[in-house]
């Protein structure tokens, strides 16, 4: 594939799969957060804390974290609705803050899609969407207008008010406003918590293709793992204003830099281990030092639900407690002989009951551990 690198993923125990990584040929940045911090309340709530991310041209950006890790701050402090306390935001190569610069969100270039939408009620679908054109001539509005339209596919609904709109075209209509100015950014604050599931799932499908073709760098923040997944090129997990790791999808799942992110992006069980020559002891058997950790050294093993397998066997010591029924498969919770509970995942047409003795096998495509801190090593 001419100009472009593939990244084989059997560094994090996937041999069978490639992904296309970004072009030879740097693409310019396009935002850059160094060393940004936010307080609330008079100093005393570090909203967020020291951030410092770069975001390349046409690159998709997931802000992930729970409630209150300070994802919407970052996102509003790029945007120019926050000043921050110290650091530098810089966008499309111009320093926008630092120190005594502050531009005010109009001067930025910057494209807002609110978790409300944040729709005029009493403007039609083109009025909406023209309200961020009003410096462009009439000829020009009116092209940028079709082509912001036909973008997001509501090119036959411009007459209509937002009240007579799904969840999903209101949406929509956000995103054409935010784009129609032809922004150097897009930011969309959880845009999809107002939608149902099924509604949700098709919608990060369509933003994420409306993104790319239109060819915008994007910053999005979720608490929705696997939202982030699907759509984002590069998933920052923050947590408690810290930006805990910085990283491509796989990588975040695959090999969190810390417990909290191994746990945050999807189930995860620890078990205690033991570093011994080439292996790590644990009660679950012989798991290979795949990271070459110092002999002697006690830490704490991440194990998938995907990672164990459950053989009914009356010679076995764990106890299945508890099936869990999930459509696609059966989440067992299992009791190994310590007492310790973890969790496998199992085909949902395989059933084990409650009660059953089953032995247990772990066979981790590849070996993550941490310390007692918590950070993986």
């Amino acid at each position: 594939m001419a100009g472009t690198k593939v990244i084989q993923l059997e560094q994090i125990g996937h041999p069978k799969r490639a992904r296309v990584a970004q072009s030879l040929s740097p693409r310019p940045t396009v935002i850059r957060v160094e060393h940004v911090s936010k307080r609330y309340g008079g100093g005393s709530v570090m909203a967020v804390d020291g951030v410092s991310f770069s975001v390349d041209k046409g690159e998709i950006l997931a802000l992930l974290g729970p409630s209150g890790c300070g994802k919407t701050t970052t996102l509003r402090l790029i945007a120019g609705f926050e000043v921050p306390d110290c650091g530098r935001i810089e966008i499309g190569g111009r320093m926008v803050a630092h120190d005594n610069i502050f531009l005010p969100p109009e001067q930025r270039g910057v494209g807002m899609v609110f978790q409300s939408y944040a729709l005029f009620p009493h403007l039609t679908v083109l009025e909406n969407v023209a309200f961020g054109l009003r410096q462009w001539s009439g000829e020009q509005q009116r092209n940028r207008i079709a082509e912001a339209l036909d973008l997001v596919g509501l090119a036959k609904l411009e007459g209509r008010y937002p009240h007579e709109l799904s969840g999903g075209q209101q949406q929509r209509v956000a995103l054409a406003r935010a784009l129609a100015p032809s922004p150097q950014v897009v930011l969309l604050d959880e845009p999809f918590s107002n939608l149902d599931a099924d509604m949700r799932a098709q919608m990060r499908e369509d933003v994420r293709s409306i993104l790319r073709q239109a060819g915008t760098t994007a910053i999005f923040v979720t608490h929705d793992q696997e939202e982030a997944f699907v759509i984002a090129d590069q998933v920052g997990v923050l947590n408690h204003g810290r930006l805990e790791q910085l990283d491509h999808p796989e990588a975040i799942y695959h090999t969190p830099a810390s417990r909290f992110v191994a746990q945050f992006v999807g189930s995860a069980d620890f078990i205690p281990g033991l570093v011994q020559g080439d292996r790590i002891t644990t009660e679950l058997g012989i798991l290979p030092n795949q990271r070459g950790l110092a002999g002697g050294q006690a830490v704490e093993v991440m194990i998938r639900p995907d990672d164990i397998d459950l053989i009914p066997d009356q010679a076995g010591k764990a106890i299945v407690l508890t099936r869990q029924f999930r459509g696609a498969d059966n989440l067992y919770c299992v009791r190994l002989p310590s007492g310790q509970k973890i969790h496998s995942s199992q085909d949902s047409t395989r059933i084990i009951e409650p009660g059953a003795v089953v032995v247990v096998k772990a066979n981790p495509t590849h070996v993550v551990c941490f310390d007692i801190n918590g950070v993986a090593q």
